[in-house]
């Protein structure tokens, strides 16, 4: 098979493309080709018209009569990248490339691409990203990622992302100037690049990808509490390193327990990624404190996979906070203590209300020295705005 044959005419390959939207047709490839396009060359880059029966009857997938009847056919040609163009022509992976799949692939690329944009009333989505150094490492949010996924949702993503970068390398998240800096660097950006566009109605739709340390991430959910209409998203590592929801796993539930009425210190737990035990928050408050928990039923890293268990958690967070104001009174001293992934991190923040629920505290754990106070909501004095 070769990227151009003399028997496809262009305006069939621009009916490919059209139908493609510009991008591989490959499964779960979707990588965007259209600088082929733009450059009018569609031999000199990486964009492919693949023949799915091939336009030669001795070609790959060829056939006696159907290679001829259908090599101007759009019906029978997709849209590849240089590497799955390869991929499906390797003739040692025939049985695996059948016509079959290669239509199937074609038919599922198209009805999304159909889907997305005869929608008449899709959003059209600001992507943010936020990111920051996790201890050692240094992280990264994937503008192509983050488009893929908004477009799972159904979701039109606008091509100028807002990137909030943290490059903390000069002075690591143990560093006790690191967290006021970084947050106050996250509050003045969020305010100058999407609370002003939003307020102007700039902004209709707001998608989230975080990648950061859990403090920053939760004054990150409390920045966009204010903008009703957001889809949370999450970095997923398996079967494939991905940020859109999965909706494979079973359902994950969430219950809560109540600590006793006496004291008016309290301590939340937030137990989803691990378990957290009563003496590690002990050693960071005291014996004397009241312990609240928010408790998934299973734990472990990769264990959030549905959108509709963190809507669950989103609203059991909700529920505690109120509880323990009607329990402990307006001036309890709240402090929670979290194990938990990104997207509950970003919910957390952004359930708090400041006239409703108590301000708190946030702890990290560290190696050294345990759980140790990194960032504080909703208490006075606080981290002052630049």
């Amino acid at each position: 098979m070769s990227k151009s044959r003399g028997n496809t005419r262009e305006k069939t390959k621009m009916i490919v493309w059209g139908r493609a939207g510009g991008r591989c047709q490959y499964r779960n490839c979707n990588e965007r080709l259209d600088g082929d396009l733009i450059s009018g060359n569609l031999d000199r880059n990486g964009g492919y018209i693949a023949h799915i029966v091939a336009a030669d009857p001795g070609g790959e997938r060829g056939h006696p009569e159907l290679s001829y009847e259908l090599a101007d056919d759009p019906e029978n040609l997709m849209l590849m990248c240089d590497v799955h163009h390869r991929e499906i022509d390797d003739r040692e992976k025939l049985d695996i490339y059948t016509v079959q799949v290669l239509r199937e692939m074609k038919r599922e690329h198209e009805m999304r691409v159909d889907q997305l944009l005869s929608i008449r009333t899709a959003k059209k989505s600001k992507i943010l990203q936020v990111s920051a150094p996790i201890g050692e490492n240094e992280t990264a949010v994937s503008f192509d990622d983050c488009t893929y996924a908004v477009a799972s949702e159904s979701i039109l993503a606008d091509r100028a992302p807002v990137e909030i970068k943290i490059r903390g390398m000069r002075h690591k998240d143990t560093d006790p100037n690191y967290y006021n800096t970084e947050i106050s660097n996250l509050r003045s950006r969020f305010e100058r690049e999407i609370q002003g566009q939003y307020e102007d109605g700039l902004i209709e739709h707001l998608s989230v990808f975080g990648l950061a340390p859990i403090p920053i991430l939760m004054e990150l959910g409390r920045l966009i509490s204010d903008i009703s209409d957001a889809t949370i998203f999450m970095r997923h590592r398996e079967p494939k390193p991905q940020w859109a929801w999965p909706n494979d796993g079973p359902g994950l539930s969430f219950s809560r327990s109540k600590g006793s009425a006496e004291s008016n210190s309290v301590a939340l737990k937030l137990s989803v990624s691990a378990d957290i035990k009563d003496e590690r928050v002990k050693q960071a408050l005291g014996d004397d404190i009241s312990i609240w928990e928010i408790r998934s039923e299973r734990f472990g890293t990769g264990v959030l996979r549905n959108q509709s268990d963190l809507t669950g958690y989103r609203l059991l967070v909700g529920r505690v906070f109120d509880e323990i104001r009607e329990q402990h009174g307006k001036d309890v001293q709240l402090s929670v203590f979290p194990a938990i992934p990104i997207a509950c991190a970003i919910d957390f923040g952004r359930v708090w209300q400041p006239k409703a629920h108590p301000g708190f505290r946030i702890f990290d754990e560290t190696q050294a020295d345990g759980f140790v106070e990194r960032h504080q909501i909703g208490l006075i004095p606080s981290i002052p705005m630049r």
